[in-house]
């Protein structure tokens, strides 16, 4: 299967394009009233240039490509210091606005070509996924041990691969294998049994999404994982019935929405197959009245943007052939993809939720600061960063932090542990199964 995976040399036309005029540092909100805060979970840890969103990480590429920089200790942990949130990216406004995350991960992926990256902590994960197929180095009979109780309760749920479903729940590596984050799959399994939904699960065929490797730069490692989904997906609607993949995973979602397209061959083997996340299902059958909410919740919520279900799903126009401005010019976005309201709206139609708005949200979301390996790479300042996002949330006065994302879910539950915080963190589908009973 051939992918068009971007190398740092192709993308140099836009690297040169950054003028390093600062606006990629802080998040602007013109309202009224206006408001600005810190959008760079590196640039506030660490103040470094260097580490100071687009502007620092473009430096370091130009002085790869010209030989300037070499793949050092130093610079190699300053590279990895990126959520890769897209924060920065979303203030920007040159040309080289829509290529932001690309680049800087273009970069890890030269650094891994050459043999020096990425860093020794992701290599663990990496080989994880060459021996297991998850980053979590988790044995595959592992990987069903959340769907047990259903199990137990007399409520199984299929095996996609030996019984023909609509839907397949794809559950993803953190809600499989993370014991806090298992609740979210529970969550998701028990709201789509009352609610009559024909779904089944891979079980131990699940294999990773890929996005761990494509994040840290292992380009080849992700074009293993995502050949072989590619390929079981278009099994699964040819032979199984298959035509909705269904995840309550952002990670996950942003992967399958906007890596595998980089696939030469995605639209063959994707036709007739729809992916949604789990809110966006939930909010489309809340719309047709097809979500009964019997039950309420007397609390005050406030909601995090996951970064990959968020901004990095804009889509932007650029001039390529120069018809209108010049050529590679940045013309304009979309967020027309973006899940931004639809987790919102499930709340607020939660009887007794007092919906409380965080002032970074939406395409200006505070990155939880677990994203692009920095969980694994740099443990601690992941934690450290979820706090300063659970204070945030506090500062609304709300009692809980919902979130759609297994991964954002683990790490502010870090932050709030760190520097313990009463929040509760929360997925928007546990808030859910909580309110809907099962359907006569």
């Amino acid at each position: 299967m051939e992918w068009d995976i971007a190398s740092l040399e192709d993308l140099e036309h836009y690297i040169w394009r950054c003028t390093a005029c600062g606006t990629c540092k802080v998040a602007y909100d013109f309202g009224p009233p206006s408001t600005c805060a810190p959008i760079c979970p590196a640039g506030t840890e660490f103040g470094f240039e260097g580490n100071m969103s687009s502007k620092g990480k473009i430096a370091f590429a130009r002085g790869i490509l010209d030989g300037t920089l070499e793949f050092d200790e130093e610079l190699l942990d300053d590279m990895y210091r990126c959520t890769i949130c897209g924060g920065c990216q979303n203030q920007c406004q040159l040309d080289h606005k829509p290529f932001i995350p690309e680049i800087m991960e273009a970069m890890r992926r030269k650094a891994v070509e050459a043999g020096k990256g990425p860093l020794p902590l992701h290599k663990n994960l990496t080989q994880s996924l060459k021996d297991y197929n998850n980053p979590y180095q988790g044995p595959r009979r592992l990987r069903t041990d959340w769907a047990r109780p259903f199990k137990k309760a007399k409520k199984p749920i299929k095996n996609i691969m030996k019984e023909p479903a609509e839907a397949l729940f794809y559950v993803g590596c953190t809600g499989a294998f993370n014991q806090q984050a298992r609740a979210i799959p529970t969550a998701t399994a028990s709201l789509f049994q009352k609610l009559g939904l024909d779904f089944g699960i891979l079980g131990d065929n699940e294999v990773c999404c890929g996005s761990t490797a494509m994040r840290v730069g292992d380009a080849e490692e992700f074009k293993r994982l995502a050949t072989h989904n590619l390929e079981l997906f278009k099994k699964l609607h040819d032979e199984q019935g298959v035509n909705t993949i269904i995840t309550s995973c952002a990670g996950c979602y942003r992967a399958i929405k906007k890596d595998y397209i980089l696939s030469q061959d995605y639209d063959q083997m994707m036709d007739g197959i729809r992916v949604v996340h789990t809110a966006q299902y939930l909010h489309e059958l809340m719309q047709k009245g097809e979500l009964p909410i019997t039950g309420e919740l007397k609390t005050k919520i406030t909601y995090h943007d996951p970064c990959h279900i968020g901004r990095h799903l804009n889509k932007f126009e650029v001039d390529t052939e120069g018809s209108e401005l010049w050529p590679g010019a940045y013309l304009g976005m979309s967020e027309e993809d973006c899940i931004y309201e639809e987790p919102r709206e499930l709340l607020a139609a939660i009887p007794g939720v007092e919906f409380m708005e965080m002032e970074r949200n939406r395409s200006n979301s505070y990155c939880c600061g677990g994203g692009g390996g920095v969980m694994t790479g740099f443990g601690e300042w992941a934690a450290k960063n979820a706090s300063l996002r659970v204070e945030e949330g506090m500062g609304t006065g709300a009692e809980v932090m919902a979130s759609t994302c297994p991964f954002c879910n683990f790490n502010l539950g870090s932050g709030a542990q760190r520097i313990q915080s009463p929040m509760k963190i929360m997925d928007v589908v546990e808030l859910l199964d909580q309110v809907i009973t099962e359907q006569e």
